[in-house]
């Protein structure tokens, strides 16, 4: 399955105002676990994208993705992003180790895949300014964390949001989320829904049918080892099938989505 730049055409009925928001669907898939190639099964049967994010060491050890299974998910139009060598809390140590980290794992999956690698996921979703500046300087493009209940189309892209976790969150774990941002009018909002929804794949599509309604980029992030321990394929299956083949929504990978986050960002008038 090739991922660039998926745009499912419209068809009659879809015109008008409708037509004329953009609604965008990405994916991303965390840590680099064997277990990843079960989600890029299901991402393929359904020409949906997937961006997943490695750390480059010990790769090929134990459960997690070889060199070679890397190569196959990139052939198959999957992007691969940056993780760190290691997965250590970037804001909990020294500048050197970030660097260290993060130019470290931008090589090796580099020289692995002969390809650059132009996103980038922050362990634990936990960046800073410094950080900010060392994966830049490290040559990624954009950086995704893990801002939950958001599907905006503008945001800084080192800073990108996500909008819904393939894990049963509390509301406790959303309110904090949102209210760590300051966002107490977005908590309001999704107060409703989080309220109204059995699970966490309910919420995905009352957010993904907002996205629908108002424009905007939906982005379901996931770790697949944790699917596993939580025999969630079935869900996952479910909202998958829920957000795929939309006329109209165009389905990239993070990079891509930060690439268009960028040049938006840079044709505004100032």
């Amino acid at each position: 399955m090739k991922s660039r730049d998926r745009i499912n055409g419209g068809s009659g009925g879809h015109g008008g105002a409708a037509a004329k928001k953009t609604v965008i669907v990405t994916t991303s898939w965390d840590d680099g676990h064997r277990d990843d190639l079960k989600v890029a099964e299901l991402l393929t049967a359904r020409k949906l994208p997937g961006t997943f994010y490695v750390t480059s060491g010990g790769l090929g050890e134990s459960s997690r993705l070889s060199a070679g299974d890397l190569r196959n998910l990139a052939a198959a139009g999957f992007e691969i992003g940056g993780h760190t060598v290691s997965h250590p809390v970037l804001t909990e140590i020294g500048t050197d180790r970030v660097r260290r980290e993060v130019v470290g794992c931008k090589a090796e999956l580099e020289a692995i895949l002969a390809r650059e690698l132009v996103s980038f996921a922050y362990p634990k979703g936990k960046f800073n300014a410094a950080v900010v500046t060392e994966v830049k300087q490290a040559g990624f493009r954009c950086a995704r964390g893990v801002r939950m209940l958001s599907f905006a189309c503008s945001f800084p892209p080192f800073e990108m949001p996500v909008t819904i976790q393939a894990h049963p969150h509390g509301w406790p774990a959303y309110c904090r989320n949102l209210i760590k941002r300051g966002e107490i009018l977005a908590l309001a909002k999704s107060s409703i829904m989080i309220g109204r929804s059995a699970n966490w794949v309910e919420l995905g599509k009352a957010l993904f049918d907002c996205a629908l309604r108002e424009g905007g980029a939906w982005h379901l992030v996931g770790h697949s080892w944790e699917t596993e321990k939580q025999n969630g394929w079935a869900e996952l299956q479910e909202m998958l099938d829920y957000v795929s083949g939309r006329p109209g929504v165009r389905y990239l990978t993070n990079g891509e989505l930060g690439k268009l986050v960028a040049s938006t960002r840079q044709a505004r008038p100032t």
